[in-house]
């Protein structure tokens, strides 16, 4: 492209225009170049929304705790559940070992929330039925004891990511202690262990409006600290989360808010005014692309130079509570789902890597002026030239490796304004 084109592709960013006919009007930014004219157009786009089937948070290995209270989503609590394991072949304590003090560990990944300098709390119950081995989808819930068996608050300023200690239930901690010092059969196996201890429920506290993704494992357990008189350093024991069934449940009451008439899945609601995502609950973004083509299907003898997407700026958020920075544009079905990926085809706007590879080609927030945005130029081009499948684009909240779905692994959002949805779209025309 001549550089004169270039510099004022720059210049026309923010200037927006409305082609009746994209064929015939346009803004032609080189009118003295009697070769190629550079026009602009601009389409806004009409989004609704679209709440997802139950998905499965089987063994996503985060528990999301906590939850927030929103006029616009409505109260929203997710619980974490998991068995725990016992390692059979670890040193129990002996019959005259002594207990020094019983804690229980998190692993604490993340943590989001607008004021993270007052502490947040985190409970830890037992479970009244086991985990079984099923799938078990963000819908799901088990019944746990309403007395917590640990619990604690925590300043979680300074650092998200941290390991948290909380003291363990007295009545536990001696009762599972003097069991393992007299070797009961509860602690001889796995099953033993988890009829005896069906695991736990890990919860935060809604209306401190922050969530909190703690990791299985090591880290997340219960810790009994022994010695043996004689002993120059003490021992530990530990039931920990690792290599243990879990699963997250979410409930979310959107009564009284713009969201309420979202009630059934995979169905499109127009929002007025006002639209957004959610994670873990399933709410997503549908973009209606009818009128990009239509545009398309009106110009001819042209050439795409940039076509950029964006979205925003999206509502004010704090720093430790941004929404996940960036969404992949999924292909939709027809039905208000994700287009399923046939062999050989993609279900998604791409990019090529430098191994020639497809990757998403994702819609990424800029922190300072809160847009989502991305060019999609190539795929542009697809549709205008080669035919490409024409369909309606769901947003989908996620960054890479997709195996990871932070989709799943947090209660993150974003808002944005239905008139601040749009392409911009730069093209030459051929004479």
């Amino acid at each position: 492209m001549p550089a004169k084109i270039a510099a004022f592709l720059i210049i026309v960013l923010g200037f927006t225009s409305s082609c009746s006919d994209p064929s015939q009007v346009g803004i032609e930014l080189d009118p003295d170049n009697n070769q190629i004219g550079v026009f602009y157009h601009e389409i806004p786009l009409t989004a609704s929304m679209v709440l997802l089937d139950s998905f499965n948070t089987t063994n996503a290995n985060v528990m999301v705790v906590g939850g927030d209270n929103s006029p616009f989503f409505g109260s929203t609590e997710s619980i974490g559940y998991s068995r725990m394991a016992i390692n059979v072949n670890a040193a129990k304590p002996p019959l005259n070992a002594i207990l020094d003090s019983a804690k229980f560990s998190l692993d604490v990944d993340n943590v989001f929330g607008d004021d993270l300098s007052i502490d947040k709390s985190i409970s830890v119950h037992p479970l009244l039925e086991p985990i079984r081995d099923i799938s078990y989808y963000n819908s799901d819930a088990l019944p746990f004891e309403d007395t917590p068996i640990a619990s604690g608050s925590f300043d979680f300023s300074e650092r998200q990511d941290t390991l948290v200690f909380m003291p363990l239930d007295e009545a536990l901690s001696v009762d599972f202690f003097n069991r393992l010092r007299i070797n009961d059969p509860v602690f001889n196996n796995l099953f033993t262990f988890r009829e005896f201890f069906k695991g736990i429920a890990i919860k935060g506290n809604p209306d401190e409006n922050t969530s909190t993704s703690i990791g299985l494992g090591g880290g997340t357990s219960m810790l009994f600290y022994y010695h043996v008189d004689g002993d120059t350093v003490a021992s530990t024991y530990t039931i920990s989360t690792g290599q243990s069934r879990n699963f997250n449940g979410v409930v979310n009451d959107r009564s009284g808010t713009p969201t309420s008439i979202i009630t059934e899945s995979g169905v499109a609601y127009p929002i007025e005014g006002e639209v957004g995502s959610k994670a873990n609950v399933g709410l997503l973004l549908k973009l209606d692309m009818t009128p990009f083509h239509t545009f398309l299907d009106t110009i001819q003898n042209i050439t795409f130079n940039q076509v950029l997407m964006e979205l925003g700026p999206v509502s004010p958020f704090a720093e430790t509570n941004a929404p996940i920075r960036t969404m992949t544009m999924f292909l939709e079905n027809g039905n208000n789902g994700i287009l399923p990926q046939a062999p050989g085809e993609l279900n998604y706007i791409e990019f090529f890597n430098q191994q020639g590879q497809p990757q998403p080609n994702q819609l990424t927030l800029t922190t300072e002026s809160r847009l989502f945005s991305q060019f999609i130029t190539t795929y542009t081009n697809q549709l205008y030239r080669q035919g490409r499948q024409r369909t309606d684009l769901l947003l989908y909240p996620n960054i890479p490796p997709v195996s990871s779905d932070d989709f799943k692994r947090s209660l993150r959002e974003y808002r944005v304004d239905t008139d601040n949805i749009k392409l911009k779209i730069y093209y030459s025309r051929i004479r």
